[in-house]
């Protein structure tokens, strides 16, 4: 076999637009009377002369990347390619250096390239863009050092040689490997019966499969088909391991690893799991060179389940099966890093069961033992999926809340568990009754810690069992007297809607020069057997927040759909009747739209008939989360108008994503207008604009002689509400005002609060 040194490539293209440049590569790869020079040094340095040989390289000019490109390629036709190529980067009026080196890799992906770029021209960041950044470029920055030059001539044609001998080398390997295999292949008949699974790869990155025992059919699979899978890794490997199975692998590749083991479920025949260790070591020649890996797989599933269980019983309770008081703890600590962060408030409940020590004396503690476990059924019956319930130990429980917007929410949820605890038990024979009292900490951005709230649950707690037990109380009196109100006027709501306790009244809407009514607004009051008649602001935020809102907003529509369809059958129906929407009826989605055409069918109207009124606060919710109730809404003929506008965001934006018919001045609006200058500006600058883009205006809370003559001087027919009209009447009252057509405005209208 010849020497490296007789075989070594030493042929090196220039390609550079500047002649000179090649003159100077010459001058320092090729100098004439560079071995007597060296000798010379040499000897003047250690007294005699090393007799070293500097092979010379082989130099060849191209001056445009073309032609660069034509030369690569008829040294691969002669079978004498080039080890490298110093590429300048700037070559006008042809390729740049990059453009050539990308046409000289689709040729030659062997060669070696040093491109020659100042300090100007691309940055790394944009060359990795353009071509890969790997081991066979190296970048030489102008101006140029001819030491520098040498070194990368010398690296780059030895590194060529160096992988062309290792791909032969490679070859030889393989062949020896095909050997091997062929010796064991009469193995298989000894481990064909054995559990554990033996496998071979070959010493690539690939890591292609060579061999697999037959016992693999255990799992359902066939050995031979692997063997010819082109990713046989993806058939037996779950995706969520395969990444940590990469990684693993990927280590056998360097020099020094040695065996390791890697556990990850494998997929069988049938589609299902089990879980297996991967034990591997890397097989070397006396060189180091990885030949390939081998390793056993052996089937863990059954200790896997042992451990998870284990692992199970120390997070949870023993006797219900809930978190314990860790991971409970640890939850905690979670939510309320996640509540500074940013992320949403939550609720912590402590809860005893009242008086429990009486049925464990009087019953036995199995009895008590059952009554814990359906506690727990209950309790977790009332609950969010992602809230987490704990026994904490004894009759102590907890709740961790998640998600709690309002410490409405919290008060609902204890009082649903409260009333689910205080049904009676069946418990091996007996009867049993018992109540639980319950303390409740809410988040809140002066919250401290995540373990003062647990204190303050607990002071809470016992808040509940002086107060006479089978309550709960929130650790602020404040917040618990607000949601003890807000709790009560929503049950009696709920009733009141069962119980006909509710009434529409009407809101005209005229025209602000004639008083001709265009339109009638439906708003809600409630005639509460105790607090006497009371107007929509003071239950219906309550009833946002504890989602009563919903069936509140479906009898609004009933019953104002059931008035229009009467004024309509006596013949005085207005062109269009408007009814308020919240947000949470937005966020029902097709419950909302199927609740339109559902109640306009049955009472004979079109969804055209209606206007919803929706504020600015609640366009922008719907937008951000991309909500298409509106939309489609719109599609069906229903006209919206923008209620209080002016009052949030003023954006026009707003106009033109939901297609809006009116424009609601709000009431503070207009009577900024009337007491300075900058306020009537901003109004005209609305009402134009409206104007211009054909979208009707009506001004809210009209009640003078001179708020309507401001409006009327801005030249924009429009329309109007408020007491200098009408304030919100009865059905019966609307009915006379339909009948007559228009109202004559009051000069010194009536105001009521």
């Amino acid at each position: 076999m010849s020497s490296a040194s007789e075989r070594a490539n030493r042929r090196i293209l220039i390609i550079d637009d500047t002649p000179s440049i090649h003159v100077d590569f010459r001058k320092i790869l090729c100098p004439e009377n560079l071995e007597d020079d060296l000798q010379s040094a040499e000897l003047a340095l250690f007294g005699d002369s090393l007799n070293r040989q500097e092979q010379p390289f082989d130099l060849d000019s191209a001056f445009q990347g073309q032609e660069g490109l034509a030369k690569v390629e008829q040294a691969l036709l002669r079978g004498q390619p080039y080890a490298m190529a110093f590429i300048d980067m700037r070559m006008p009026p042809g390729w740049d250096g990059l453009q050539t080196l990308e046409r000289l890799w689709q040729v030659d992906p062997k060669l070696q390239v040093a491109l020659c770029t100042a300090y100007s021209d691309y940055s790394l960041e944009e060359m990795s863009e353009r071509v890969e950044m790997g081991d066979r470029l190296l970048i030489l920055k102008k101006p140029f050092d001819a030491i520098e030059i040498r070194q990368l001539a010398s690296t780059l044609s030895v590194k060529w040689q160096m992988t062309e001998d290792a791909a032969l080398k490679m070859d030889q390997l393989e062949q020896a490997v095909e050997a091997r295999t062929r010796e064991l292949s009469d193995a298989n008949i000894i481990v064909q019966n054995s559990p554990t699974l033996l496998y071979r790869l070959r010493g690539e990155p690939s890591f292609p499969l060579m061999y697999i025992s037959h016992n693999i059919t255990k799992f359902g699979h066939v050995a031979e088909d692997l063997l010819a899978s082109a990713d046989w890794a993806a058939e037996l490997i779950h995706g969520d391991d395969q990444e940590k199975v990469d990684a693993a692998m990927a280590k056998v590749l360097d020099k020094d690893a040695e065996g390791a083991s890697i556990e990850f479920r494998l997929r069988t025949g049938d589609g299902q799991w089990r879980w297996v260790e991967n034990r591997y070591v890397p097989v070397r020649d006396p060189e180091g060179r990885l030949l390939e890996v081998e390793g056993i797989i052996i089937d863990i599933t059954e200790h896997k389940l042992a451990e998870e269980k284990i692992a199970l019983l120390a997070r949870t309770d023993g006797l219900t099966g809930l978190a314990n008081r860790s991971t409970l703890i640890e939850r905690l600590h979670q939510s309320f890093a996640g509540a500074r962060r940013g992320a949403s408030p939550f609720a912590v409940f402590y809860l005893d069961l009242d008086h429990f020590k009486r049925i464990n004396d009087t019953l036995g503690h199995p009895v008590g033992d059952l009554l814990l476990q359906e506690v727990s059924r209950r309790i977790q019956s009332c609950t969010r999926e992602n809230d987490v319930v704990a026994r904490l130990g004894g009759d102590e429980f907890a709740v961790l809340q998640t998600e709690m917007l309002d410490p409405t929410q919290s008060g609902t949820l204890a009082s649903k568990i409260l009333k689910a605890l205080a049904e009676p038990y069946q418990l091996d024979g007996n009867e049993v009754r018992i109540s639980a009292s319950i303390g409740i900490s809410t988040y809140a951005v002066d919250s401290e810690s995540a373990d003062n709230m647990l204190v303050q649950a607990d002071m809470a707690l016992y808040r509940s069992k002086d107060s006479g037990r089978n309550q709960y109380h929130f650790h602020s009196e404040e917040i618990n007297q607000e949601v003890i109100d807000r709790v009560a006027i929503t049950q009696d709501l709920k009733k009141a809607i069962e119980q006909n306790e509710l009434e529409l009244h009407y809101l005209p809407e005229v025209d602000l020069g004639s008083g001709k009514i265009l339109g009638m607004e439906a708003l809600v009051r409630w005639n509460h057997p105790e607090r006497g008649i009371l107007g929509a602001d003071q239950f219906i935020p309550a009833a946002e927040k504890t989602g009563t809102i919903i069936a509140l907003g479906r009898w609004v529509l009933e019953r104002a759909c059931r008035q229009m369809h009467q004024w309509r059958k006596d013949g005085m129906a207005p062109p269009v009747i408007a009814i308020n929407l919240s947000l949470a009826q937005l966020k029902s989605g097709s419950e909302l739209i199927h609740d339109v055409l559902e109640t306009t069918g049955k009472w004979g109207l079109s969804p055209a008939d209606l206007q919803f009124d929706v504020t600015e606060a609640t366009l922008a919710h719907t937008k951000w989360t991309q909500n298409e109730v509106l939309p489609k809404l719109r599609e069906l003929g229903v006209k919206i108008a923008i209620d209080d506008f002016g009052t949030d965001y003023s954006s026009f934006d707003y106009l033109k994503t939901y297609r809006v018919n009116h424009l609601k001045l709000a009431q503070s609006l207009i009577n900024h207008a009337t007491q300075d200058a900058e306020s009537a500006t901003t109004l005209r600058a609305i009402i134009n604009f409206a104007r211009e883009v054909g979208i009707g205006i009506i001004a809210e809370g009209v009640e003078t002689q001179e708020q309507r003559h401001s409006l009327m001087a801005t030249g924009s027919p429009m329309t109007a509400q408020g007491y200098y009209f009408s304030q919100a009447v009865d059905s019966h009252r609307a009915s006379e005002l339909l009948h007559a057509g228009h109202i004559t405005p009051r000069p010194t209208p009536e105001i009521q609060p």
